[in-house]
């Protein structure tokens, strides 16, 4: 961590004496000519857009004998999820603060699939560590609700036409899903030595369910609190698409979590059992960004932008009550857990308002 510390000093101080000298200069520049440089803006930036990847959802088991000791795992597919949203973008000298608000649409969005491992549980059980359930459901995007906020400061080198934002942010997520009918595929218990489940797939030992209706419901609040920049180059262009007002500029960006926490909760309609997940931890998730803005002048821009967002296998406590209880009971047994994974692309156009 002292190491980490050190170098991200030594960087501030290459940044800082790299891009000094240009602001100085350019504050010179419009001081001698008289002219004042605008304190503040404000642009509105509407953008539609869709997310390819899915949600993770863990269920591990306490004392366990083995080195994996995963019990349940359900993958909530975003395949894909459009959605739509609205941004607002602030400068003040060299400050600068963006606000947005996006919705995913209801809809179809790929399959729930869930997976157990039942024998994890069982004492001397080294050779049946296989997966014993396995069930595929069609996955139903009830709705996707995020919004966030940023705020940083633009140092910028006008001699290269480069640009970085050091920035602090936040994001608030709740998204929900229902899984519908589908099939199950059930190991049956007493296969092998009357105490070892067998596999899913084993066909003179296993069951299979055909589900009908909402078979489950998944929901996942979470926060993430992030530390990065963003990045931008102004690029040149050919001659005859060059004009006097209009720019090309490349966007890409790093960040990472500090802190983040999530909220999960999990109806199990059949079994009339439901369970909620709590996860904080450090350091849990990480975002890329890649991105083109053409500007056809000062107030009108339009970009396409990229993103990639990993959240890790967090791990936390795991609670459970039948569905007509109203308080949940902490497990003594179990840790639950939380995961996610996706690409998002979206279109977007700005304009400066003033």
């Amino acid at each position: 961590m002292k190491k980490s510390i050190l170098i991200l000093c030594l960087s501030g101080l290459f940044v800082s004496n790299f891009f000094s000298q240009e602001v100085t200069d350019t504050i010179i520049e419009e001081n001698s000519a008289g002219e004042k440089p605008a304190h503040f803006s404000l642009s509105v930036e509407p953008l539609f857009g869709l997310k390819y990847g899915q949600l993770d959802e863990y269920v591990f088991i306490q004392k366990c004998d083995y080195d994996d000791d995963k019990l349940s795992e359900l993958n909530w597919e975003l395949k894909p999820e459009l959605y739509y949203g609205l941004k607002l973008h602030g400068n003040w000298k060299s400050l600068f603060a963006e606000t947005h608000l996006t919705c995913g649409i209801p809809g179809d969005s790929g399959q729930m699939i869930d997976s157990d491992w039942q024998n994890v549980g069982t004492a001397n059980a080294q050779n049946y560590q296989y997966k014993t359930n396995y069930s595929e459901s069609d996955n139903h995007l009830d709705y996707d609700i995020s919004f966030g906020l940023k705020i940083g400061y633009n140092i910028f080198n006008t001699s290269a036409n480069f640009c970085i934002r050091p920035t602090i942010a936040f994001d608030y997520n709740n998204i929900k899903f229902t899984g519908e009918g589908g099939t199950a595929w059930y190991g049956k218990s007493s296969a092998i030595e009357g105490k070892y489940y067998s596999r899913y797939d084993d066909k003179e030992n296993q069951t299979v369910q055909r589900l009908s209706g909402r078979v489950i419901i998944y929901q996942r609040l979470t926060y993430y609190f992030w530390l990065g920049s963003d990045f931008s180059l102004t690029m040149p262009l050919p001659e005859g698409l060059k004009t006097e007002s209009n720019s090309l500029s490349v966007n890409a960006g790093f960040f990472f979590t500090p802190y983040i926490y999530a909220v999960s909760y999990d109806a199990h309609l059949v079994t009339k059992t439901d369970f909620a997940d709590l996860t904080v931890d450090f350091l849990g998730a990480f975002k890329f960004n890649f991105g083109l803005t053409y500007s056809f002048n000062e107030r009108h821009s339009i970009s396409l932008n990229t993103s990639y967002l990993y959240m890790r296998q967090l791990r936390g406590d795991d609670y459970y009550k039948s569905n007509y209880e109203s308080n949940y009971n902490k497990s003594d047994n179990a840790d639950g857990g939380a995961g996610a994974s996706w690409f998002d692309i979206n279109l977007s156009y700005k304009f400066k308002i003033f």
